[in-house]
């Protein structure tokens, strides 16, 4: 049975074994991965690096996995698979040393490629209250400035930048360490429909019903590095996996950007380390823009989120800006010192949700900013008495 380009990819990502690197080590010697499945396996035994039980693995392709199943798992799941020589396929993560031979895709093929002028946002699983809220800020920041957010999906610090992301309006894509058809963990399965049903989109370089394992993780961190330009990690442990997928930002060429956290708790070891390194020192949003503001696509917009209409203020400053009813209160209650976000929450009489949202947009417009030990203060009041 003569099969097509896009199908020799599939067959060759369904095979035991074979794996990216294999397969770009053999398209140097053939001319098109359907070649490939049809060589004698004495032929392909002579390859460096195949040898004779690879050979018969892709001589013997058929035996070794079902096409036409797995192309009715993705029928039936919705999925778009996209080939390294498919026009959709992410041109950043072409660039990477082992990019996928095939990448499954449910939700927006297009957010994909939008990608390029977005951002990775990784960390623990083991999450502390500071982490949780700066994955949060960062990610609605980035949101609010247009920016896709890449993340995996994992309990703790994913699931809360991808939550923050759909709160805020935005895109975010998640990268799984499984088959499409094994969304893990269960639990975020409902988070995983709201992400494509708000316009993001699941992607994973497994077969459809393929487990997660030890091995899984790793490689899908160099997706979640290799889709975007930099990849920020809020909170990590002295062992964490945030820190492969930092590592192997770096080696793909892209910025690392790790938030510190207080030098007595655990999840803080892997971003000071990180720093130690060279990664960027990150506050706030703004310590990332920067960072990319001579990239195309990628600058910070001066007046992030919708644009409000005038109030007919004529006075110069700020003060010509309109701000929702919350984002008015906050000011008020903050006056001309500085108010920890919680006080500040609780005298809002507001969801906390809400009020972290309403603080973000009045420091994008920087009419305040956060200072540590979670408290805000008004731009300018710190200079005050």
């Amino acid at each position: 049975m003569a099969v097509d380009r896009a199908d020799a990819y599939l067959i060759l990502n369904l095979l035991p074994g074979i794996g990216p690197l294999r397969v770009s080590q053999l398209l140097t010697l053939y001319e098109s991965p359907e070649a490939v499945l049809g060589s004698s396996e004495a032929a392909l035994a002579r390859v460096p690096g195949i040898g004779d039980r690879l050979a018969r693995v892709l001589a013997s392709w058929r035996e070794h996995c079902d096409l036409e199943t797995e192309k009715a798992l993705v029928q039936r799941g919705g999925v778009h698979v996209l080939t390294r020589e498919d026009p959709a396929y992410p041109a950043l993560l072409r660039e990477i040393h082992d990019p996928p031979l095939c990448l499954y895709v449910r939700g927006s093929v297009e957010a994909l490629e939008r990608c390029r002028a977005g951002i990775s946002m990784v960390g623990s699983r083991r999450t502390t209250t500071y982490g949780v809220h700066m994955a949060e800020h960062l990610a609605m920041a980035a949101a609010y400035a247009g920016w896709p957010v890449v993340s995996g999906l994992a309990r703790g610090i994913d699931t809360a930048v991808h939550e923050a992301v759909l709160r805020a309006g935005g895109c975010t894509l998640a990268v799984l360490g499984a088959g499409l058809g094994l969304v893990c963990p269960q639990e975020n399965v409902p988070l995983a429909q709201r992400i494509v049903a708000r316009g993001g989109a699941l992607v994973s370089e497994f077969p459809m019903m393929f487990p997660p394992d030890k091995r899984t993780f790793p490689m899908r961190n160099r997706i979640i590095s290799g889709l975007t330009q930099g990849t920020v990690v809020v909170e990590a442990g002295a062992s964490s996996g945030s820190l492969i997928t930092a590592a192997q930002a770096l080696e793909q060429g892209r910025q690392v950007f790790a938030v510190p956290g207080r030098v007595d708790c655990p999840q803080s070891r892997g971003c000071h380390a990180l720093i130690k390194d060279g990664a960027k020192l990150t506050e706030t949003f703004e310590d990332i823009a920067e960072e990319f503001a001579r990239l195309p696509g990628m600058a910070l917009p001066s007046t992030p989120g919708p644009p409000r209409p005038p109030t007919g203020n004529r006075e110069s400053g700020p003060q010509q800006l309109t701000l929702a009813p919350l984002e008015e209160r906050l000011l008020a209650l903050l006056g001309d010192g500085d108010v920890s976000i919680d006080d500040l929450i609780r005298a809002a009489e507001a969801p906390p949700s809400h009020v972290l949202s309403a603080l973000l947009m009045l420091e994008m417009r920087r009419l305040v900013r956060q200072l540590p030990g979670r408290r805000v203060v008004r731009a300018g009041s710190e200079h005050l008495g």
